[in-house]
């Protein structure tokens, strides 16, 4: 896939401008956050969120995401969210 997603300050200044402020605000907390473009998810794989959630896990030195159906019963250790619902889970980190 090869096509530009048209994610970023270079499309979306003002919110990225509103988001460098609201990290400025909370520095702690944006140690903990990162901003990702979804198009690969959305377009290229076609995941619908309200069925699927993201399951990633370390598997030599790499980290793999599988897509799945919601298990209400599960929850990961950590959390990608998107539109205030948990789109991708991480299992457990293995023992290093």
């Amino acid at each position: 896939m090869n096509a530009r997603t048209g994610c970023g300050p270079q499309s979306d200044p003002e919110f990225f401008q509103a988001l460098n402020k609201l990290f400025d605000q909370y520095p702690e907390a944006a140690d903990r956050y990162a901003i990702k473009c979804m198009t690969l998810e959305l377009d290229g794989l076609k995941i619908d969120f309200r069925k699927q959630v993201g399951r990633s896990h370390i598997e030599g030195g790499r980290v793999i995401t599988e897509y799945v159906d919601r298990d209400p019963a599960r929850s990961g250790d950590c959390c990608g969210w998107w539109h205030n619902e948990c789109i991708l889970e991480c299992d457990p980190w293995p023992e290093m």
